[in-house]
């Protein structure tokens, strides 16, 4: 047994040196990321084959869903966000590795989900003198599975808590203040799910950690989608297609310096930008919330990389006409989300 151990905990060490070699683009490593999958469950973490209705078992939350263990599990499927989110924490945490010389690095990781992957790979290739994981996760089952694939990987020497709870509104233990604070709970345009709520809670108890990813943008534009997307003449070959877009502006930029106090108590919303329209085709065109996370450093996910940076449609209840200034705030409570309005 302890021989099985070994080497699962050998082929972990050696597919996460291969993730993040930077050498390889992010969206070659399909099989790769897939594999991490095959690891975690031979170490003991919770099986999650979807079932019919992937959603149940998720949690309804003051500040958002917490989306399932089975869909939490299924984010690894968005294999180049994997990749991106590793190699972002893996530098944070190199970085700060190099400037603290007395004791190893913290990483808080909220939503694990039931496989820990941003966490358990980083724990192969560091030493428990160099960093140390607190863990925390909504759902029981999710703590359970990771308590399984950590322990099988013989790897509690880099833990440092592992506990179920709300994130949104949980308490930073005052003996594991956290250097870096890595939290992946969101949708694309931000919607539904409660990473801003996250944040805000735990930035306000540790306002000077690094935390990941360092910044998500949310943009406005207006997009032909009929030039958004080409086909590529082979599978080795990726062009960029020559879209047709009318860029508006940021509408909203959440980083940790921003993110401080910026709510509206009375509202329950952050305000954002007014953006005015410029002329344009309504028929050609239609606008788009654009979303940018920069994960740390050069690390980042563009238009489509991921399925959290998919461009989504500008509800609003008004139509959208050339000429007209759009408010922008973002709502907090049980469905977050960015909302417009006509001035």
């Amino acid at each position: 047994m302890a021989f099985v151990q070994t080497s699962l905990a050998q082929r972990l060490r050696a597919l996460t040196l291969l993730l993040l070699d930077d050498s390889r683009p992010a969206f070659s490593l399909r099989s790769e990321v897939l594999e991490l999958k095959d690891i975690f469950e031979a170490a003991g973490g919770m099986n999650t084959e979807p079932e019919e209705d992937i959603a149940s078992g998720e949690t309804v939350t003051a500040a958002g869903i917490a989306i399932s263990p089975t869909m939490a599990s299924m984010c690894l499927d968005d294999f180049a966000r994997t990749v991106q989110f590793l190699r972002g924490t893996h530098a944070a945490i190199t970085e700060l590795d190099e400037k603290i010389d007395d004791r190893p690095v913290h990483v808080l990781y909220v939503g694990c989900g039931p496989w820990a992957p941003l966490a358990i790979p980083l724990m192969s290739v560091f030493t428990a003198a160099e960093v140390t994981f607190s863990l925390l996760d909504i759902h029981p089952e999710s703590i359970d599975s990771v308590h399984s694939i950590i322990n099988s990987l013989e790897l509690f020497d880099r833990l440092t808590t592992l506990k179920t709870a709300d994130a949104a509104t949980c308490s930073i233990e005052g003996d594991a203040t956290p250097d870096v604070i890595l939290i992946e709970m969101m949708r694309a345009g931000l919607e539904a799910e409660p990473q801003v709520a996250v944040a805000m809670n735990l930035l306000h108890q540790a306002p000077n950690v690094v935390l990941i990813p360092q910044e998500i943008r949310l943009e406005l534009a207006l997009v032909n989608s009929l030039r958004e997307f080409v086909t590529s003449p082979s599978s080795d070959e990726v062009r960029t297609p020559e879209r047709d877009r009318v860029e508006i502006g940021s509408i909203i930029v959440l980083t940790r310096e921003g993110l401080g106090s910026r709510i509206d108590q009375q509202t329950r919303s952050i305000p954002a930008a007014s953006l005015r329209i410029p002329e344009f085709d309504p028929v050609r065109y239609r606008p788009m919330i654009l979303t940018t996370v920069h994960v740390y450093q050069e690390h980042l996910l563009k238009d489509y990389d991921s399925g959290i940076t998919c461009p989504r449609p500008l509800h609003m209840r008004e139509a959208l006409t050339p000429g007209a200034t759009v408010d922008f705030s973002y709502e907090m409570g049980t469905r977050p989300g960015l909302r417009a309005s006509r001035s």
